[in-house]
């Protein structure tokens, strides 16, 4: 067996005995090891101040000499005498005044203007995955409905504003019978009881406040609703805004419409057996 894997052996050895698992074998060799230091210690500094003591050289002081020079002054000769100078004045120079203008402040950036300033669509209108029926059973003499519910989704987009519209008809959203428009803050709704409804907030904010006590509510201005449509876009925006003309921005969309059921009117009479 060579030296270098006895070395080798050995330090595997410490080092399983260092890292064992058991506490006991692992404080053991630590102390032991310890152990071993402090005798080397012990042994190597009595003998090292030994031989330092002994040493002459380091018991010798060093002599510092000091040596002195000497300075011989000669002697300084008397300088004749001269005619004064004549000084010619200097040019005067004109130095141009420097003006110091004030830095300018920087231009904002787009994000920070886009955070102060108005919601607007994005520039590309992302694709939302939309359920919503494409035509809705109704009794023809009905003139109020409540519209079935509806799904979109975009995990792209963090605000969405939904417009709602349809000729001929008004809409009621949340609190029925009542106008809950709030045109400012995360939630903004405008449009209320109207033929026009704007609903602006996060993207799932929006679908729970259209289906939000038992769905979107519809009543005709005149006559049934059966034969009309109502219309859903949804428009991605930078953060919640009503605006009308941002409507025609949206790349969304789906159209409901009112089918009349096939309801037999007139009442048959028939003879009927009491027991």
């Amino acid at each position: 067996m060579s030296f270098e894997e006895l070395i080798d052996r050995l330090k595997y050895r410490l080092h399983g005995y260092f890292h064992s698992e058991k506490k006991s074998v692992k404080y053991l060799a630590r102390l032991l090891a310890f152990s071993m230091f402090a005798a080397l210690i012990s042994t190597i500094a009595p003998t090292l101040a030994d031989e330092l003591s002994s040493d002459p050289s380091m018991l010798q002081p060093v002599a510092t000499s000091t040596e002195s020079s000497t300075i011989t002054v000669g002697e300084t000769s008397t300088a004749s005498p001269t005619p004064d100078p004549t000084f010619s004045p200097e040019a005067q120079i004109t130095r141009p005044a420097i003006s110091v203008n004030s830095a300018s402040p920087l231009p904002e950036s787009s994000e920070s203007s886009t955070a102060q300033g108005p919601g607007v669509p994005l520039e590309v209108q992302p694709a939302y995955t939309l359920r919503i029926p494409s035509n809705s059973p109704i009794d023809p003499r009905a003139t109020i409905h409540f519209a079935t519910h509806i799904y979109a989704s975009q995990p792209d987009v963090e605000f969405t504003m939904a417009c709602i519209s349809g000729p001929g008809m008004t809409f009621d959203v949340k609190v029925k019978k009542a106008a809950d428009n709030s045109p400012e803050g995360d939630e903004i709704i405008t449009g209320d009881l109207s033929g026009n409804l704007i609903i602006s907030a996060t993207t799932n904010r929006v679908v729970n406040l259209i289906n939000s006590y038992n769905a979107l509510f519809v009543s005709s201005t005149g006559g049934g609703l059966a034969g009309r449509s109502l219309t859903y876009r949804f428009v991605a925006v930078t953060k919640p805004v009503a605006d009308p003309e941002f409507c025609s921005a949206a790349r969304s969309g789906a159209v409901t419409t009112f089918r009349a059921l096939q309801l037999g009117l007139s009442t048959v009479k028939g003879g009927g057996k009491l027991k």
